[in-house]
């Protein structure tokens, strides 16, 4: 931590301080790694990768500020009585150059995404879709197994952008030079159907992707305007940081933030003693040391119902308070360790970053208390890894996969096969229920130790008056500052 708090002193001392005018290019910092444009289907773009997807290139359907579903490339679209067929009508637009968009070019970029090969990490999840039809130059259906999957949502992902085969975009801006490691962004001419009045088209970006330190230093100095992608691992920089009051926003996001035992080998080979560490986790503590209003632990894997045919499955362990956990797996290591010599030791993996540090701390105590050590190592020697996703869309079949599978060597077999009947079955009932046999599979074979929701936050100047939190924790930079008037 002692790093940390040497790059983040000078902030004490610093008024922040950020623009209030409508002037000037938003001045963006994304968490991550420098803008530069990639095909999604042949790598999975980082937190800047993906806003540079949203300014510069669109998707059949877009998130707005508030994380609901609006046009882009799709002007309307309709779901037929079945939920087994949707339609978009795209609207007039051109690629640069002046070739208009068709559903061929579409259809054909779709296509791709689910390809066997393809790395989109969407993919799997759009496993619903059937067949893709491009009946007219600018109508494209898509035939789905299942009645009314969350199509739109994953449809609105920056990953599901359309690109053309030159990798250009038809989005709102248009890359105007790079100038070291900042891209400038410029507003499109406009083309096709007037923008929406509550927007200003006339809006310029500048996007470089940095440190979360760095981020954070510099708008604190008031030389940026947003923030995007803070997780857990750089949340406690804005203890030190000590933002204005308002500029830091939390997404109340939806996904997964747990851990997965990637190897069930020795003590873990036992899904009671993988339970004892799940049981033994202090979830109410580890949330006070990180300290971040509204975080919130959870026991199941699915936050809802969704379309299974139960509840969310809690663990068996859940009915007992914390006193009653940690006694039960102290019994269970006990029970595991007699005849044999030398410590039960775990390890673990977790992304390097303070909130890393902290949480590894918590973790490390709350196992030691019942008589299991923790090496902190690299992914590919670890036991367990530590899961942190947002949910693409409300899919119970989404959440299950992630974790029902971690490795070849830890695998809840049962899951694993209720999920894939759950992908064949055209009957709503029949899925519901094999979501549910998977989830309680899951729950059962404790290959997944669930821990909280995932923690999103990102600094926002007050000049961004479109900014909303959402439980997708997307923030198009396309929809960040409306027109004065």
């Amino acid at each position: 931590m002692t790093r940390w708090l040497l790059v983040l002193v000078p902030l004490l001392a610093t008024a922040a301080c950020s623009r209030t005018d409508s002037e000037g290019p938003i001045r963006v910092s994304a968490i991550g790694g420098p803008p530069t444009l990639v095909d999604p289907n042949r790598k999975a773009p980082d937190v800047t990768q993906q806003a540079l997807l949203t300014a510069v290139a669109e998707p059949l359907v877009a998130y707005d500020e508030g994380g609901q579903i609006a046009p882009a490339l799709a002007q309307r679209w309709i779901v037929t009585s079945d939920g087994l067929s949707a339609i978009f009508r795209l609207r007039r637009v051109s690629w640069p150059g002046g070739r208009q968009v068709t559903s061929q070019e579409i259809a054909r970029r779709m296509r791709a995404m689910l390809a066997p090969a393809s790395r989109n990490p969407l993919r799997s999840a759009f496993d619903s879709i059937q067949e893709i039809n491009p009946t007219t130059p600018d109508v494209i259906e898509f035939r789905l197994t299942t009645p009314r999957p969350p199509l739109f949502e994953l449809l609105a992902q920056s990953e599901a952008a359309m690109l053309s085969r030159q990798m250009q975009g038809t989005g709102p801006f248009r890359i105007d030079r790079r100038e070291g490691d900042v891209l400038y962004l410029k507003t499109r001419e406009a083309e096709g159907e007037a923008a929406e009045a509550e927007t200003d088209t006339r809006q310029e970006l500048e996007l470089r992707g940095e440190r979360a330190s760095r981020a954070v230093l510099r708008f604190n100095r008031g030389d940026g305007d947003l923030v995007l992608g803070g997780t857990y691992k750089d949340w406690p920089l804005l203890r030190f940081a000590q933002p204005r009051n308002g500029t830091v926003r939390l997404d109340p996001a939806e996904g997964l933030f747990g851990l997965v035992v990637q190897r069930a080998e020795g003590f873990l080979e036992d899904a009671a003693n993988r339970q004892a560490l799940a049981m033994a986790i202090d979830r109410d503590a580890m949330l006070a040391t990180m300290d971040a209003p509204g975080w919130a632990g959870v026991l199941t894997v699915l936050p809802q119902r969704y379309r299974s045919a139960a509840n969310p499955a809690f663990p068996s362990w859940a009915a007992f308070d914390i006193a009653g956990r940690v006694e039960e797996a102290r019994r269970r290591v006990r029970a595991w360790r007699q005849g044999k010599e030398g410590p039960v030791t775990v390890r673990l993996s977790l992304p390097d970053g303070p909130g890393s540090n902290l949480l590894f701390g918590r973790l490390a105590a709350d196992w030691r208390r019942i008589g299991v050590e923790t090496l902190r190592t690299s992914p590919t020697e670890a036991d367990l890894r530590l899961l942190d996703q947002v949910a693409p869309a409300g899919s119970a079949l989404w959440y299950l996969t992630q974790v029902a599978c971690p490795s070849r060597q830890a695998c809840a077999q049962e899951a694993v096969v209720a999920l894939d009947g759950a992908r064949k079955s055209l009957s709503l009932i029949e899925r519901g229920t094999q979501l549910a046999t998977a989830d309680r599979a899951i729950a059962d074979a404790g290959f997944w130790v669930p821990l909280a929701r995932p923690l999103r936050w990102s600094l926002v100047s007050p000049r961004l008056n479109l900014f909303r939190e959402n439980p997708r924790a997307l923030h198009p930079l396309t929809r960040l500052r409306g027109e004065r008037r």
